[in-house]
């Protein structure tokens, strides 16, 4: 070779290795660059392509079973226009997708496809291609060509390619994502605006991150300036923000916690009652990100139930006094029972019990208004619990024998079994749950009690017919009798569960049934807000 040809080829060399950096620099910055949406990297592509490898036409293509569909292109008057189709089978990508990799041909007329249709519809001399990937789905091909033949393919130019493909695939699924997130994310907006309930997140911080419309509605404070600030503004004082992160917060930061009341403040100053729903919010990982509230106007209900509570209250009030002759006096026909005829004995026996029924009625309603009462306080004292439970089993036993239904005390687990409280109330708790045990047993049958292994609680087991899925939700409620109550022999008044749940929860404890019908239910008391321990 000639001084000369050598000079050339020198020039030569460094002239592609110029094009060849200057499309990595191109790409590279291509990337960077955030604001440049996916049809518009396509393109820039494949101009950078054409330029790097001196050829005219540049194609993205999709390709569906047999079709090859061109999806963008750069190129001169001749190009085929975005959305042409054609047979896969006759084009020159066949070859690169039976190569699954890079394939080019510098001289098409020359080698192994000059027969095959490619070549003799297209007439292109040159082409080099790549399949394009799409995560693990292959989806099209990048290719560049021309009409000319011209210099074999370096190695080099193969592997600029085989990047660009990577490249463009990887840009590709990134943009497929962010539309699915974005689609779900409009999706979640519509939804949460849509919701009629306020739905507020926050930080770990407790600082307001997003506020639906309704939110912005029951509050009547603009979202866009709560944003960013301390969720203290919705409450009625910083003492009551306060309190409530210590007793709420924290504990939704790891997992729901289920509808609870909690007075809130709009932004007049007014107070009203909130019904609140909060859930965690995760991230990757595991991550804990935050909290999301829903918050409900509950003031109408409240205001329903206080008018329903007082009036119950009153009309209870203004009962008392006769109900409490009525039984006094039935309570003196008793004594000459032996001297009425039969028919008599039977009616007086029916209004004895009927007598007792409406005593134990009153004493229960006026009992529940006194603990709803914000008046009404925990006498507390340290109180041995073990000897309570004792005490209680041995209180219940001639009614249980009333039953034939056994009392058994479970040994202690417990090193101490000592709890602050108050006992009265807690021994109301458990002649309460003993009762409905007794009753919801079978003849025969034992009733399990005994002290829960941590020592702050207790625990009561039958093996009746279990709670019916119907009752379930709605125990704790007033007036609460099931169609077909798992204690279907046993009449009461429906206010016995509700008062357990009002005493356990003026003592900041917790109370929780496991039931399975036909087998039993199981009540765990815990006297404090952490405990909730299995029975032993």
């Amino acid at each position: 070779m000639s001084n000369y040809d050598l000079r050339n080829a020198s020039e030569e060399w460094k002239h592609f290795l110029g094009r060849h950096d200057a499309a990595l620099r191109q790409l590279f910055m291509l990337s960077l660059d955030p604001d440049i949406d996916m049809d518009e990297k396509i393109s820039r592509l494949l101009r950078l392509g054409c330029d790097a490898l001196n050829l005219p036409l540049g194609i993205v293509s999709r390709i569906d079973g047999s079709v090859y569909e061109v999806h963008h292109v750069s190129g001169p008057e001749w190009a085929p226009e975005p959305g042409a189709t054609f047979d896969v089978s006759k084009t020159y990508c066949t070859h690169t997708l039976v190569a699954d990799d890079v394939k080019y041909f510098h001289h098409a007329s020359q080698s192994e496809i000059a027969d095959h249709p490619c070549y003799q519809d297209f007439g292109l001399e040159s082409y080099i291609g790549v399949p394009l990937r799409v995560g693990n789905v292959r989806v099209g091909t990048l290719n560049f060509s021309g009409p000319d033949e011209r210099k074999a393919f370096r190695a080099m130019e193969a592997e600029l390619v085989r990047l660009f493909g990577r490249w463009l695939g990887q840009e590709w699924l990134k943009s497929e994502r962010a539309r699915e997130i974005a689609e779900k994310t409009m999706l979640l907006n519509a939804i949460v605006e849509a919701v009629p309930d306020a739905i507020i997140t926050a930080n770990d911080e407790r600082r307001i991150q997003m506020v639906n419309s309704s939110g912005e509605k029951l509050f009547g404070l603009d979202r866009g300036k709560l944003v960013g600030q301390s969720t203290s503004v919705l409450y009625p004082s910083v003492d009551e923000y306060e309190r409530q992160g210590e007793r709420v917060y924290d504990k939704a930061m790891q997992k729901a916690v289920n509808r609870f009341e909690m007075n809130l403040r709009k932004k007049d100053g007014s107070i009203f009652p909130g019904e609140v729903f909060m859930a965690p919010l995760n991230g990757d990982a595991g991550a804990k990100l935050g909290v999301v509230g829903v918050v409900r106007d509950i003031s109408q209900e409240a205001a329903l139930r206080k008018a329903k509570d007082e009036l119950i209250a009153t009309v209870s009030h203004e009962l008392r006094t006769p109900i409490t002759s009525i039984n006094g006096a039935v309570k003196l026909l008793t004594m000459e029972r032996e001297r009425l005829p039969e028919n008599m004995q039977v009616l007086l026996d029916s209004a004895t019990r009927n007598a007792d029924r409406l005593i134990h009625l009153v004493e229960n309603i006026l009992d529940l208004e006194k603990l709803n009462s914000s008046e009404f306080a925990v006498d507390y004292r340290q109180i041995d619990l073990s000897a309570l439970v004792a005490r209680a089993v041995e209180d219940m036993r001639p009614y249980a024998a009333q039953y034939n239904v056994n009392l058994d005390v479970a040994p202690e687990q417990a090193n101490s079994a000592t709890v602050t409280g108050d006992e009265a109330r807690l021994l109301q708790v458990l002649s309460n749950l003993l009762s409905n045990a007794v009753k919801a047993s079978s003849a025969g049958g034992v009733v399990d009690v005994g002290v829960t292994s941590s020592g702050n609680g207790f625990w009561i087991r039958d093996h009746g017919r279990g709670i019916p899925v119907s009752l379930r939700h709605e125990l704790f409620e007033r007036f609460t009798r099931s169609p077909e109550s798992y204690s279907a022999t046993q009449k009461g008044t429906g206010l016995g569960m509700s008062i357990v749940k009002s005493i356990v929860d003026h003592h900041g404890g917790q109370i929780r049934f496991d039931t399975v019908e036909g087998k039993g239910t199981t009540f765990i008391v815990s006297l404090s807000p952490e405990a909730s321990d299995d029975a032993k």
